[in-house]
């Protein structure tokens, strides 16, 4: 983190003194606008992962999986390995909301694969709309690839006696790691728990939809922020180097927030479609001012907000500990069975 973060600083330096001038006369009408986007694109995440559970009849409130959401997505964009700390915290509050194995393991599969398959999507239309006909064909490929692998997956889920010699050889293998673990669930039990999981064509249609716009509105939050510093990209451009910084990002998963890695492949592709360096630098900054920036120091405040409410209500019923014992009365001597 030191040594991207050094790199970077040396790197932008030369072009920071001319982006602060651009930043200092920002539109705020547009960064506004990419403030409202971006938190649209974190409620249709949250809705997403909502959806999930309820496919698996487990239901939440909008409310906590907005919260989640934010405090997972600021765990993920401020520590060394976020995106692993981000996925074991949401695994948590999952548990905390009563969902087994098999739904949270479902959530996280339905979540990822359908944001994958949006963001094939979007660099599809990218690509199309930069007129780059060149890599349409493995865009479609990637694409088809994700589906069959989806696809795969939910056979051998909805067909349980295929999976139940490797989930048992899996589950020793933890009972091993785990000696005092209270928990300790069957093969058959977590099979047949994936087996009732019978997600519909609605489901599928409509989580993509909301994976997709996840993704735009997030889009929408980078166009906003290059109109704000004024510059003009076309839309072909944003497309690209938006698809570009995502994939970036993905590649180095144990930096947080792709630091370096996301911001290098946004400035290289916003230049390389015309746009001068130092607004390209100016937009990568108030872009990643809002997120992870603005987006992580709300995820924070939800997160020790949630601790605090953790912290009371276990000392809750401690409270009643150190009152004054009630006096019982005297037991009274059992009755003996009379003798037949």
């Amino acid at each position: 983190m030191v040594s991207v973060a050094g790199t970077e600083s040396v790197w932008v330096a030369p072009y920071a003194r001319q982006a602060a001038g651009q930043l200092a006369r920002a539109h705020l009408s547009w960064f506004l606008l990419a403030l409202a986007a971006e938190m649209v694109s974190m409620m249709a995440f949250a809705r997403l992962q909502r959806l999930a559970l309820g496919a698996g009849g487990l239901g939440v409130k909008l409310g906590s999986a907005a919260a989640t959401v934010f405090a997972g997505t600021a765990l993920g964009a401020t520590l060394p390995g976020g995106s692993l700390i981000s996925l074991t915290y949401r695994t948590r509050r999952m548990r905390s909301w009563g969902a087994s194995a098999p739904q949270i393991g479902f959530a996280h599969a339905a979540t990822g694969v359908l944001s994958t398959i949006a963001l094939a999507v979007l660099a599809g239309v990218g690509h199309t709309l930069a007129e780059d006909d060149s890599q349409l064909f493995s865009v479609a490929v990637q694409v088809v690839a994700t589906c069959a692998l989806a696809g795969a997956v939910l056979a051998l889920v909805h067909h349980p006696a295929t999976l139940r010699r490797p989930v048992s050889l899996l589950l020793r293998l933890w009972r091993r790691l785990r000696h005092g673990a209270a928990d300790r669930p069957s093969a058959e039990g977590l099979l047949d728990e994936l087996a009732a999981m019978h997600p519909s064509a609605r489901f599928w249609a409509r989580g993509l939809g909301l994976a997709l716009g996840n993704w735009t509105a997030d889009l929408a939050c980078l166009l906003a922020v290059c109109h704000a510093v004024g510059a003009s990209p076309t839309l072909g451009t944003v497309f690209l180097a938006y698809v570009a910084a995502m994939t970036a990002a993905s590649a180095m998963p144990l930096l947080p927030a792709g630091l370096g890695t996301l911001d290098a492949a946004l400035v290289l592709t916003l230049h390389h479609g015309g746009i001068p360096t130092s607004s390209a630098t100016a937009a990568d900054l108030l872009y990643r001012l809002i997120t992870p920036g603005l987006v992580s120091v709300a995820g924070w405040v939800l997160l020790v907000h949630q601790r605090r409410r953790s912290t009371a209500g276990r000392r809750a019923p401690d409270s009643s500990a150190g009152a004054a014992p009630r006096r019982q009365p005297p037991a009274q001597p059992e009755e003996q069975p009379l003798p037949l």
